[in-house]
This record gives structure tokens, sequence and C-alpha cells, in this order.
């Protein structure tokens, strides 16, 4: 039972002796039965024992990741294969701090070596850039030396700036200053106008963006930039400016002697180098692989450590006995589990006194614990996430596992989308091994959890498929072809043989009529008569008739139905959860809930939206081609089978497909001639036959009452006519009647139903009966419960002598286990609990309605579903590619009709279907019985994740 209600659970205290604590904790953690209560709550995070030690662990976790991150940046795998014998915690502490001085250290100098290399790099790409500048220069007549004067630095950058260095027809020397270096290239534009505005012009500026191929890897992306500029103020300006935009200067030889013999110089130090960076990046690595099949062992043996040191800092030292005492709670069916835990951990730790544990009586409220599976865990978190329920109540993940695919099918209808679902979440369970490690992804990991529960909803929309009869929206032939003839079906026996009886064989192709076992009920062939078998139409095997897609009508009979099963889900999942809510009631003994909340509450339900759930499967189920209005006063039923010649059988149907009663064999002349004009319905068109009734010695044949609605007013036909004479006597079809409006007319006009919509016998009285139910119900929910709990209240305060003492208080606080809620070891307010309850009335009275409209959803769904797959359907592959006779358009819009599947259908859709079923669970059936206040269980165990703590 522990899947309807929690683990029944224990307050335990244990008694441990410090040397034992360890390993102690070690075997419970193993088992994860006992969630640990902190008894040191007046202490901060400094005071307590075992603070030292889960810095400690902190710490070695600390270096742990630091090592992760170099295996990562270094794509090494880590692994826990290898077996690591694990020293203490104090020496792994200091072995840890050991590799991570020394990797920082490697990491430090590797990281100076590339910086250097980078440097070498740039400085040769601007020697390299330089010498053709220079060379352009050079060509131009222009010395590069410090220049004299502010007059003649202007005259020599004019003359620089010179195409061809020419003025005047002759070259003039030039003596100008230089910086060169390399900048990122984001920066060179405002770099170039500052130093424009900076100098006033007096200066000349050239780059070229370096090739990402000689840059290395992260690198970013510079250029190579010369300055001209004339005077030592220029200088020290260019150079401040250079250093704000993160340029990097490198000095250029004027001489193209000089250059070359630098540039030989920088490509052997970058030879030295690589050969220095490629030992250290090796020896680095190495370093890495040698402790890589350590890291994780490490990281979980530390993460073990953290989370004892943790939860013995919960325990309370006893300074006298030397042992650690510790109080939690642990469900009763895991106790043996515990005690032996505990002998193990003495055992290992050689110890010489055993733990001990005690039960302890409490009257605190305990944690939920709800056993689960891989099938059930899905749906339970779908539950938790609502709210955890309280100790000991009903849980609704029971009935979820069922419905929550259900009503997710029920708007996800369709064989192909379901197929294509299921095939989905079968991969994700058959290779749930080897794809749990990628369900740290956030995307990924939802699906992977959700694995069963999409399975589930899945085969339910299969199912629901098979119901609709839709396939990619496309109807199925899967239990034969449909059930109606038509014109066109002359290769089809029994439609050959009804068409050629009814005269509708030879008619429009589009006519239809319904298949039955008229030619076995009525002697065609002889000299006619009935064979005393009842004519009955057939039904499809299973699902949707198919023969309904055809049809102009056919949106309006899915509607129709689904509207219908959408209001008989709805009301009975809102009526399973007031039930659950008895459940919890007995459970709990609540006698007041039961009598004064549970029973207005169904009461109130079925007497307005069970009683219409009622008269739709009445509705349903009803025959509507046997049933008949008799004199505007009362229905009858008359089946079917055809009259004999005597009329022996009566009730009975007049032959068929005969208009002229006068010809009907044996009776026709005798009696149906001599009957009234008005009762005879084949006029103008044959049928199937004439119902034939005998009331009080009169023989009476159904009227065709189509456009004539005086046949259908009791002040011209009802009993008292007819007993007059057979002129006044009526007998006509009834047909369906409009469910909306008579549920509308229950509360306008009480007690009055029109008898051709009746569907049961009494049904105006019955219904004025159900309203004045329902009505008293409501008070009933709202006074009785505050009345009597205040009542209850004041009894315990007359007992107690008109004071409560305060050390039964906490004991009293709890009495009930979660009955009433008010008034049970808090200070009773009347007032207070009198609103809560009038809250209660009217939520959930006008819940009701509400929640009854809301399950229309469903109908909601199903319908654009179906729709929105019929129009990808149609409007693609048959329309343009069947339409276009071309194999290549037809394989494009067949992907184009997939696309539009997958993505709108099996992606959108599918979440906004899953979307809706989690609100009808959490809204319109737990809130019926559902507290959720409660706290889970969440036991000490080295499955959960301390790494936060």
């Amino acid at each position: 039972m522990s899947q309807f209600r929690s683990e029944e659970m224990n307050l335990v205290q244990l008694f441990v002796q410090s040397d034992a604590a360890h390993e102690t904790l070690h075997e419970l953690g193993q088992i994860g039965a006992i969630q640990f209560k902190d008894l040191n709550k007046d202490k901060t995070a400094f005071q307590r024992i075992f603070v030292q030690d889960v810095r400690k662990c902190e710490d070695m976790l600390r270096i742990i990741r630091y090592l992760k991150d170099l295996h990562a940046k270094e794509k090494i795998k880590t692994s826990a294969d290898e077996p690591t014998n694990m020293s203490s915690l104090q020496e792994l502490h200091e072995k840890l701090q050991e590799v991570e001085k020394e990797m920082k250290e490697h990491t430090e100098k590797y990281t100076q070596l590339t910086r250097q290399r980078t440097e070498l790099e740039e400085n040769g790409h601007v020697l390299t850039k330089a010498s053709k500048w220079f060379g352009q220069a050079n060509r131009a007549g222009i010395d590069f030396t410090a220049p004299t004067s502010d007059g003649e630095g202007r005259n020599e950058m004019a003359t620089l700036l010179e195409d061809g260095g020419e003025a005047g027809g002759r070259k003039q020397l030039s003596m100008l200053g230089h910086i060169a270096g390399c900048i990122p290239s984001e920066n060179i534009s405002d770099f170039e106008l500052t130093l424009f505005r900076a100098t006033r012009g007096n200066m000349h500026l050239q780059y070229e963006e370096l090739d990402k191929r000689d840059l290395g890897d992260g690198s970013v992306l510079k250029s190579v930039f010369i300055v001209y500029f004339s005077g030592e103020r220029s200088r020290q300006k260019i150079e401040k400016i250079c250093d704000s935009y993160g340029a990097t200067k490198y000095k250029v030889q004027e001489s193209a002697a000089l250059r070359e013999n630098e540039e030989q110089v920088l490509k052997e130090r970058l030879r030295d180098l690589e050969i220095v960076i490629r030992s250290t990046s090796d020896y680095r690595r190495n370093k890495l692989r040698s402790i890589a099949g350590s890291v994780d062992v490490w990281d979980s043996h530390v993460q073990r450590e953290k989370a004892v040191f943790h939860t013995l800092n919960l325990f309370n030292y006893d300074v006298t006995n030397k042992c650690l005492i510790a109080e939690g709670w642990c469900p009763t069916s895991m106790l043996p589990e515990v005690r032996e835990a505990l002998r193990r951990g003495t055992l290992k730790s050689g110890a010489s006194v055993q733990s001990v544990i005690n039960i302890v009586k409490t009257s605190e409220m305990p944690p939920t614990y709800f056993r689960s599976n891989k099938l059930t865990k899905g749906f339970q978190s779908i539950v938790d996430a609502y709210g955890c329920a309280k100790y000991q109540e009903m849980n609704p993940a029971v009935f979820t596992v069922i419905t929550f695919p259900f009503l997710f099918g029920v708007m996800f209808g369709d064989i192909g989308h379901g197929f294509m679902m299921t095939m989905a979440a079968a991969l994700l369970c058959l290779y749930e091994g080897k794809l749990s490690k990628y369900a740290d992804d956030e995307m990924f990991g939802t699906l992977y959890h959700g694995r069963y529960c999409i399975l589930m909803m899945g085969c339910f929309a299969i199912y629901s498929g098979f119901i609709y009869n839709e396939l990619f929206s496309v109807p199925l032939e899967i239990f034969g072809s449909t059930l109606w003839c038509s014109g066109e079906m002359t290769n089809d026996p029994q439609c050959a043989t009804l068409g050629s009886i009814t005269g509708q064989g030879g008619g429009s192709q589009l006519q239809k009529w319904p298949r039955s076992n008229l030619d076995k009920a009525y002697d065609f062939k002889g000299d006619g008569g009935s064979s005393g078998e009842e004519v009955v139409w057939d039904n499809y095997p299973f699902g949707a008739d198919p023969g309904w897609s055809h049809t102009a009508n056919k949106l309006n009979t899915a509607n129709s139905f689904k509207m219908k099963f959408a209001i008989v889900v709805g009301v009975s999942q809102m009526v399973m959860g007031v039930c659950c809510k008895l459940m919890n009631t007995l459970y709990w003994k609540d006698m007041i809930t039961l009598y004064f909340v549970y029973i207005p509450e169904i009461v109130f339900i079925n007497s307005i939206f069970g009683y219409l759930v009622i008269l739709i499967l009445i509705k349903w189920t009803t025959n509507w081609d046997t049933s008949f209005i008799l004199n505007n006063y009362e229905i009858v039923t008359i089946p079917q089978i055809y009259c004999k010649d005597d009329l022996s059988n009566l009730p009975c149907w007049t032959a068929p497909y005969q208009a002229d009663r006068s010809l009907v064999p044996g009776y026709g002349a005798s009696k149906l001639a001599q009957m009234p004009e008005h009762q005879w319905c084949m006029t103008p068109t044959a049928t199937a036959g004439c119902a034939v009734f005998e009331y009080n010695g009169k023989l009476i044949v159904e009227s065709n009452t189509y456009g004539n609605t005086t046949f259908m007013n009791p002040a011209h036909y009802s009993p008292e006519t007819c007993a007059a004479g057979a002129e006044g006597c009526m007998l006509w079809k009834q047909g369906p009647p409009s469910l909306l409006d008579s549920l509308i007319k229950m509360f306008m006009e009480p007690g009055f139903v029109p008898i051709e919509n009746q569907l049961i016998g009494g049904q105006g009285p019955l219904q004025a009966l159900l309203i004045l139910i329902a009505f008293v119900s409501v008070p009933m929910l709202l006074f009785p419960k505050p009345f009597l709990l205040k009542r209850e209240h004041e009894a315990k305060l007359a007992a107690r002598g008109g004071f409560q003492p305060l050390q039964n208080f906490a004991h009293e606080a709890d009495e009930g286990g979660g009955g009433h809620g008010h008034g049970h070891g808090e200070e009773f307010e009347f007032g207070e609990v009198m609103v809560h309850q009038m809250i209660h009335t009217i939520e959930y009275v006008l819940g009701c309605i509400s929640n009854t409209a809301s399950y229309l959803r469903l109908w909601a769904l199903s319908l654009a579903h179906a729709q929105l797959s019929e129009v990808f359907w149609e409007k693609t592959v048959i329309e343009v590619g069947m339409e276009s006779s071309s194999p290549m358009m037809l394989f494009i819009t067949i992907g184009a009709w997939a696309m539009f599947t997958i993505g709108v259908l099996m992606g959108m859709e599918s979440l906004s279907a899953f979307l809706h079923a989690l609100r009808l669970h959490w809204v319109e059936f737990m809130n019926k019985f559902y507290d959720g206040t409660g706290t889970p269980f969440m036991p000490f165990s080295f499955d959960a994740n301390y790494d936060e703590m």
C-alpha cells in the first residue's frame, strides 16, 4: 500500500560511539534510510565540531574541479575504471595540494612561454611589413632620422604624403621618426582618429590586417601598423595613445641589413621557444594522463566524505558518555536494514560499544515517502511538482499513471503520431543505460527522465487514434469497409441486395443508407411477410466508421461525440477526486469532514453533472428508431419487428417500402385503409415501415410529423382526444434531444420537460428533486462544520477547566493527523474557520461548473490536432504533390509534409497537449482532495548531491 499512501515513519534516536561514527555513517549512506534532524540549530556553521573537515573537503573539491578543467582543456578523458587505493583524508589533501601547486606552476610557465611566442611572432610580422613600407619610403628619398625643427617636420610630412615622393621635379631628403607595432583590429579606426586629432594631422599611419592563419588558436585578430611623425613631442603623444589602445610596440631598425639580421635572430629564438613549449606541454599532458584514472575516484570519495562530515555536524555530542546522539526519520520497513548497517559500522571501526537505536514517540508530522520504480517515477514527479503529499495522504500518482497518458491520448489521438512518439520513447527506454551520460543536458534530460511517461502517452495516442480511426488524418478500413451503402457500391453483395429492395441502388451514387438485416427480417422474395426477427443496424467493430470521413457533416458528427466524451471523462475524474477525499476521511477517521464535506460535495456534483453524464449515456445507448411518442403524453418503445398478417405480434411495423397502405399484404386493405389519413408515415417517400401500436383497443399507426407541428401539439392530440375517437390519436417518432437545452431548461423551467425532450420517465419531477438536493447541499457544506468544530473546541476547554496545559499543547497539536485542520492544537478562531469554510464552499460550487467546462479542452485540442493534420496532408501531398503528376514534386511535398508533421504536430502540438493534461490533473482533479503541504523524505544517501552544501 506504499503506492496509495506514504510509508509509515518512525522517529529514531541513535547513540553512536565517537570512534564508530564515521564508519557507521558510511554504512547508513549506502542504504539511504534515515533523514537526520539538526540537533545543533542554536549553533552557527563555524561552531560545529566537524566544520574543519567540511572545509578541507571543500578545498579538495575545488582542486578536483580545477584538475577536471585542465583535463577538459587538454581533451583528456577522465574515468574511474582504474582501482585506486584510498589513503587517509589528510594524505589525499596533501597530495592534491602538491598536484595543484605543480600544475599551476607549469601552467603559469606555459602561459608565459606562449605569450613570448606570440610577441616574437608579432615582432616578425612587424619587421616584414615595415621592410615593405620602408622600401617604398626609401625609394621616395626619405631618410628616417629625428627632425630638428617643426618647420622642417611639416615640409618632410608634406613630402612623404605626396604621391611618388616628387615635389617640383626633384627629390627632397626628409627626416622622420616612426613607431611600429601590433594593435587589435577592432581598435584601429578609433586609434587612427585619435592620432589625427592629437597630432593635428602631422602624422601618417599605415596598417595592414594580419591573416588569421598567421595567428595562433584563440588569438585576437590584430593589425600591423607604423606611424610616421615629426618631433619629440609627437613621439610622446603617440606612445601614450598606443598604450591606451592596447597596442604592442616593437623596435624597427632603419637599415635593411639590420632588419634582416634581426629577422634571422627572431626565427632562431622562435625555434628554440617552440621546443621548450612543446616539452612543457608534453610534461603537463603526461602528468594529467597519469592522474586521469584517479580524478573521478577522488571526486566520489571526497563527495562522500563531505556528506559524512556534514551529517555529523547535525549530531549532538554527549561529553559525559563520549558519544554522538542523532535523531531522524526512518521508514518502519527499513528498520532491520538500519540495525544491520549499525552493526557493520561498529564492526569495521573496531569500536568496543555497539551503536544503539531507539524508537521515539512524537507528535511531529513525519515526512512523506513513496516508493517508486522507473515507470512510476515520472508520474510521481508530476504530482510532486504540484506539492508533496501530507503524511499518509492519498497519493494521486497511482491514478495519474493511467489518467494522465489517457487524457493526453484523447487530445493527441492519431495512430501515426502516436506510433512515432512510442518508437522514440521505446528507443530511450531500450538504450537508457548508454544514454544516461547525456541526461545532464537540460532539454535531453527532460525527455530522458520522462521516457516511460512518453511511452505510455504514445500508446494511449495510438489507442485513441484507433477510436478516431485516423492515421495521419487518413481514415483506415482496418476492421472492414464502411457500414454505409451507397449507389456506387455495386460490387458489394449486401449493398446491392439492399439497394434493389429499397429502390436506392439505382439512385444517386452519393445517396447512402446503413447496412442492416432488413432482408432477413422481412421476406421480400416470396409472398412477403414477417420472419419475426428484429431489424438491427450493423455497427462498426471498433472506432469510428470510415464512411463518415466522406460526408459533409463529418465535422459535426465528430464534434458531437468528442464534446460529450470530454464531459463524461471530466465528470468521472472529478467524482473520482471527491471519492479520494472519502478515502482520506475514512483513514483519518474524520467524521465531521465525512458527513459535512464529502457527502454534500458528492451529492452536489452528482445531482447536476453526474445527472448530465447519465443523460449522455442514455442518449448514446438509446435506439432512436424504436422510440415513439404516443398521444403527446408518453414514450413507448416499438421494436422494428414487422407485423404478421393477422397483427398478432403488436406492437410491430408495417411492411417496408410500401407507400400505398391499402396494398400492404394481409391487413392493408382491411384495417390500414380504414384508419385516419394522417396515421401513415410513408408520405410522400417510402421508408422501412411505419410503427403500429394498440392503445385502449384502438390501432394507431405512426404519422409523419415533418413540417407539421400540429401533430406534436397536445391541444390537438392527447389521450383525451384519442379516447374520443381514432381521429384524435397520434403516434410519432421521437428524435434525440439537445442535452444543452435540457441542462439550461433544468434551471430555467424546473419540474417541466417537454415530452419530446424526455429521456427517462418522470424526468421533470426528477430534475426538480435534483435541483433541490443540490441547493440544500450548499448550506450543508457551509455551516455545520465550523459550528461543530467550535462545539468540539469548547468541550475540550471545559474538560480542562477553561485552560490548556502547556505540556500537552504539543501532543494535542497533531491529534487527528490531518483531519479537519482547524482547532486541533492551535488557538481556535471561529471567524477564521468560518471564512475558510465559506471560501471552500464557493470555490467548490463554482469550481464544479468551471472545471466541467475546462474539460472541454479535450474536445478542442482533439479537433485542432485532427484538423491541422488533415490540412497538412491535403494542402501538401494531395493538392500539390498528387495533382502535379511529377515524381519530384511529390517527393518535395512529402518532405514538406514530414517537416510540418514533426515540427508542428509532434513538437508544439504534443507539448500543448501535455501542458493541458497537466493542468487538468493539477487544477480539476487534485484540488478536489489533495492538500499537498507535506515535506518530502530526504534521507542521508550517497546518491544525493552534496556538492553545494
